[in-house]
């Protein structure tokens, strides 16, 4: 018999698909349950028999695929989890950057700085910014406007005049056009047994951060096959040659306590859920003559979600009657300011509802949120990393 406490998942990029590296790194994830298994497609023989029987039961497929729901907790660059966003995004992070001594007005919402260039920093419109060593405390805002010397902010005017705060750009990431594929090894540590899955590729990301709940981050995948190991290679714990396992990383997961920011519009938004799609419209590839998907493919790049708040007014259900576009971001941090910011440049409400369900209860609206290209910043969702 076996225990969950003692199951451990960790992933590899492959550098061929479908093909495990030598002497791989393993990077652990921080999961709460895993469902990945075969999956064999049979087709019943339609053979005419007198006895009534079934002739034949044919095997036509063989892939894997399934889910590997994990609580959102900061994960660094070398993280599994990290690794695993990277690869829905289907991108890597650029790094982080930060600024000093620069000054901003009270009454005015832009940054400035005496020398050097925010644009060759790397500095975009749409990114998310930390400004601290500020008077009024650590701000994040999001940019509106970048030249050399000037950043332009969204959201109300600075209260208070400064000559050093800092400016900060968490690692960026913007979903893309990469096709990374993955070893999922899911070792049963009690029995020193494990089941390794190839050619797997990270199709879908369900992001959640509700009041009274962990946040949660679960992938869903599609892979091309699996072996089943029955015994270590002789060392505690490894089930693949020369492996090594590298545990995730030890930060607190994320709580919505620790939601510092959410924006809608530009403007601040009192929600008591958030819960996004990451869909890469995954499909495997097959051929003649050949068992399973010899590749797989990515489609459309597309992110889905809902949002609930507590009703106060008719502005959402006017932008959702009114087809008007609008952007949302948000940024969760654990207590030592570690964590990411979320962004959607681009959005529509796709549903707009305000239910009233019983007596003695608040009214809740629910919306429904479909995020597409930006066409000033050329992605659909820009997630960035805080505490590099």
């Amino acid at each position: 018999m076996s225990d969950s406490s003692r199951v451990r998942v960790s992933i590899v990029a492959e550098s061929s698909y479908g093909t495990t590296p030598g002497s791989p790194a393993m990077l652990v994830l921080p999961i709460t349950g895993v469902s990945l298994k075969d999956r064999i497609g049979y087709q019943q023989s339609n053979v005419l028999n007198s006895s009534r029987d079934v002739e034949d039961l044919v095997r036509l497929d063989k892939s894997a695929g399934g889910g590997i729901p994990c609580e959102l907790r900061y994960s660094p660059s070398g993280g599994g989890l990290n690794l695993a966003i990277q690869s829905v995004l289907c991108s890597t992070f650029s790094a982080a950057v930060t600024t000093g001594s620069c000054a901003i007005t009270s009454g005015n919402n832009e940054i400035t700085r005496a020398a050097g260039s925010f644009v060759s920093d790397g500095y975009e419109v749409g990114d998310i910014i930390k400004v601290s060593d500020y008077s009024s405390g650590v701000e994040y805002r999001r940019l509106s406007s970048v030249a050399a010397l000037t950043l332009g902010v969204e959201g109300e005017d600075f209260n208070a005049t400064d000559a050093a705060v800092t400016v900060t750009r968490g690692a960026r990431i913007k979903n893309g056009t990469t096709t990374p594929s993955f070893t999922v090894e899911v070792a049963y540590l009690d029995l020193q047994i494990a089941h390794i899955f190839t050619g797997v590729v990270f199709a879908q990301a369900d992001l959640n951060v509700a009041v009274g709940q962990l946040a949660t981050i679960g992938f869903s995948m599609e892979g091309k096959t699996s072996t089943r190991v029955d015994t270590n290679t002789g060392t505690t714990d490894q089930f693949i040659a020369s492996a090594t396992y590298t545990a995730a990383a030890s930060h607190p997961s994320l709580d919505p306590v620790g939601v510092t920011e959410i924006q809608v519009g530009g403007s601040d938004y009192a929600a008591s859920s958030i819960a996004a799609s990451w869909n890469n419209n995954v499909r495997g590839r097959q051929q003649l003559g050949a068992l399973g998907p010899q590749s797989m493919a990515r489609g459309q790049f597309a992110v889905s979600g809902r949002v609930t708040a507590y009703f106060d007014s008719f502005d959402d259900h006017d932008d959702y009657a009114d087809n008007v576009a609008t952007d949302m971001w948000f940024v969760i941090l654990d207590a030592n300011s570690r964590g990411y910011s979320v962004s959607y440049p681009q959005a529509k409400f796709s549903d707009v509802e305000n239910p009233v369900a019983s007596n003695n209860s608040d009214i809740f609206k629910t919306l429904a949120v479909t995020a597409y290209k930006d066409p000033t910043e050329g992605c659909t969702v820009r997630l960035q990393r805080w505490g590099d």
